[in-house]
Parts: C-alpha cells; structure tokens; sequence
C-alpha cells in the first residue's frame, strides 16, 4: 500500500483522495497562496464583492468565484414524512418548522436555521447568528415521536456556525467539522466531544461560504480568497486534534 493510500485511510476523509486535487482546484480558480490578511488589506478583503464557493461536483474539488452571492435559500429536508424548512433571515431571526400539507406552520425551533444534516435516523440543525461583534450558536437534534418529530438541544457552540462539514472513518463514526464566524470547531454527537480547534481567525468579517474536507485539510471558501486548514491527525474519540497550518489563497494582484 502506498504513503498516499495509507494517508487516506488514517484520517478521517471525504468520498475522494486525489493527488493534488486542492491544488489544481486553486490553479484552475486562478488563486495563489497570500499573506493571511491583516490591518488595510483586511479590510480590502472585507470590501470586496467577490465570494468563492467551494464544492465537491462528481467528485472533484471545485472553487467558484462569485460576484454579489445572495443570501442561501432556505433548508428544506423530508424527514419522518413531515416537511422540514429553516429559514434564516439574518438580524430578522428564522425558524425551524414543520409545514402541513394545508401549508399552516408549526415551529420547532425559533433562531436563524445556518444548515441541516440527515445521518441515518438523526437530524441534526446548526442555529446561530453573528451581528455587530456577538455572535452565539447552537446544535439542535430532530428525533422521532411515533409519527412526529420533536427537537432537542444537544450544545451551544462557541460562535456562530457559517458552514459545517462531516468527517467520518471506515467504522462509520463521524463529526462535525463546524465553521465559525471567527473560528473552528469539531463535535462528535456519538462521544458528546466539542474541541476547538482554532479561534479570532481573519476570516471573522469575510462571510465563510462553504467548505469540503479532503484528507486532513479543510478548503474554505469565503469572501475574497480561500482558506486551506491543515489538520495534525484524525478527529475522533481519544485523539487530540490540531491545528498545524493554516493557508491563504486569493487573486494575484496585478
């Protein structure tokens, strides 16, 4: 077994393992690694109108730049046959509610609905919002009640979750890789784990878009560049996850 094989099966990773699949994504996006913005150029980056959106399309890391990105759509999921929207109206609040087939309303969860993700029987909701320098968030559980659903608090987070991917390794136990608006943070549901990997990072201010795993590094895109995240090890139960780079990309100037 090749270094690179046995690499990807130590870390916890995504669906793909490609040789310098981040670094063509960021060639082909036209960015280049940058000093990690500070001070005047921070605020440039803060000013400017470009977002770029990382995804993972047919299984290829790909960067998109755009220009003026609106405000997501809301969150819609099918689940225990009732219809589930989050809906996240900044300052103006959201909710989390189930909607009949009459279209009346009941709600589950009242606070901004950041993003919703099904594993197996659970669903699990990510709540938060950062507003003129607070910022609070949460974790809330959908469970099953016979034919209803209920929701249940599992943690607050210590920041505003703007984007949140899952890691997971071959015995099928996962975590939440959680973006913050100023940091990074990692939760296990199974182990009731939250570590925080890193905190009052510059993306505080530069609107964190999206974000993929891929190996040990984490690609996130946000307003004016992308950040690539390096981790030390696999994030699980026992181990001690850690920072050990934390990389810069944007346009080259001219």
């Amino acid at each position: 077994m090749s270094v690179r094989m046995l690499t990807c099966f130590l870390f916890f990773v995504s669906s793909s393992c490609f040789s310098g699949e981040i670094e063509e994504a960021l060639s082909r996006a036209g960015l280049v690694e940058s000093k990690i913005p500070t001070g005047d150029a921070w605020l440039a980056a803060n000013r400017n109108l470009v977002n770029y959106v990382v995804a993972n399309d047919a299984g290829q890391l790909t960067i998109k730049e755009i220009k003026n990105l609106r405000r997501p759509e809301d969150n819609k999921v099918t689940f225990n046959g009732k219809s589930l929207i989050g809906t996240n109206r900044g300052e103006w609040g959201g909710n989390l509610s189930i909607v009949g087939a009459d279209k009346t309303e009941h709600i589950l969860i009242r606070d901004n609905i950041v993003q919703l993700i099904q594993e197996k029987d659970e669903l699990f909701v990510f709540t938060g919002l950062a507003h003129f320098g607070s910022a609070q968030g949460a974790i809330y559980k959908v469970i099953r009640d016979k034919e209803d659903v209920s929701a249940e608090k599992v943690t607050i987070l210590p920041g505003a979750p703007t984007v949140v991917t899952v890691e997971r390794n071959e015995r099928e136990y996962f975590a939440f890789l959680i973006v913050t608006n100023d940091g990074l943070v990692s939760f296990s549901p199974k182990f009731g784990e939250m570590k925080v990997l890193a905190i009052d990072q510059f993306w505080h201010g530069l609107y964190p878009t999206s974000a993929q795993l891929l190996n040990s590094q984490i690609i996130i895109g946000m307003r004016s560049g992308v950040a690539v995240v390096s981790l030390g090890h696999s994030i699980g139960a026992g181990s001690s996850p850690r920072v050990t780079k934390i990389q810069y990309f944007s346009q080259k100037a001219l």
